[in-house]
């Protein structure tokens, strides 16, 4: 007969560790992001991930007010505006080129399921957790919602971004079907233009939520409702965004302008450029 006292020992060491801050998932995670800039209003440690080192402009108040904390989280590879009242970022940004695409591709992504961490540098208070996606697996797939990066892994230039990117700090609840289906093609495709282009692109991700989002579990993580993409060519000048329900049966549209999705977000993303 198994002796069934040995989960419940496993579980009740688990539950103690954690109680005592010493808990081995989340000291692994806390070494991800130990050497990386603390949380600050401001992306002055990481400007130079946003088109000529201007961060985008928000009405303050008035995203305070709706958000909760914002806070500013540099990565080796990308920046995140993470608000705390969400649980999750309303944007992330990165600047990308050829070259650093060329270098990401001998990258092996990791298993995601071991690869996901809740960034300790955010108040616990503020930040999804693991566990909060632990029902999604159970729900019929056009229900589910996976953990949907923002700034892709697979822009990653290195092992170390790689790993950054699975900050849960870069991630939203996304359906499954359009995580792995449209989305997964805007994300291709705009790493098919950056290949293309004749110097760096900057490329801003990012969340649009409801008034009143619905939330994994009653109180993790926002849902958004919508999910975008801006894409602003550094050489050119020139600017397109995605804009894409999060549903399962959204469809890629035609990109819209840079100035319609300042219209709708309340967000200029490249201040610099007007």
């Amino acid at each position: 007969m198994a002796d069934s006292s040995r989960p419940m020992a496993r579980d009740l060491h688990r539950a103690l560790e954690r109680a005592l801050g010493t808990d081995t998932s989340t000291s692994a995670a806390s070494r991800r992001t130990a050497d990386l800039p603390p949380v600050a209003t401001g992306f002055q440690s990481c400007s130079a991930h946003f088109y000529r080192g201007s961060p985008p402009v928000l009405d303050m108040p008035k995203a305070a007010a709706t958000y909760g904390p914002l806070r500013a989280l540099c990565y080796d590879q990308f920046a995140v505006l993470h608000a705390g009242a969400l649980k999750g970022p309303l944007f992330s940004a990165e600047r990308l080129n050829a070259e650093a695409l060329r270098e990401g591709a001998s990258v092996k992504r990791p298993d995601g399921r071991k690869a996901f961490f809740a960034d300790a540098r955010l108040p616990a208070r503020e930040r999804a957790q693991l566990e909060d996606y632990a029902g999604e697996s159970r729900l019929p797939k056009e229900e589910r919602h996976d953990r949907g990066h923002l700034t892709p892994a697979r822009d990653m230039r290195d092992d170390r971004a790689m790993a950054q990117s699975f900050s849960l700090a870069n991630v939203v609840p996304q359906n499954s079907i359009n995580n792995q289906q449209a989305w997964n093609k805007i994300e291709k495709d705009t790493r098919a233009y950056v290949m293309r282009a004749s110097g760096t692109v900057t490329i801003i991700t990012g969340a649009y939520y409801a008034a009143s989002p619905a939330r994994l579990g009653g109180d993790g993580p926002a849902i958004p409702s919508a999910l975008y993409k801006l894409v602003h060519d550094d050489s050119t000048g020139r600017s397109w965004a995605h804009w894409l329900p999060n549903t399962a049966t959204a469809r890629i549209e035609r990109p819209i302008s840079y100035d319609e999705l300042v219209k709708r977000t309340g967000i200029r993303f490249l201040p610099t450029n007007g």
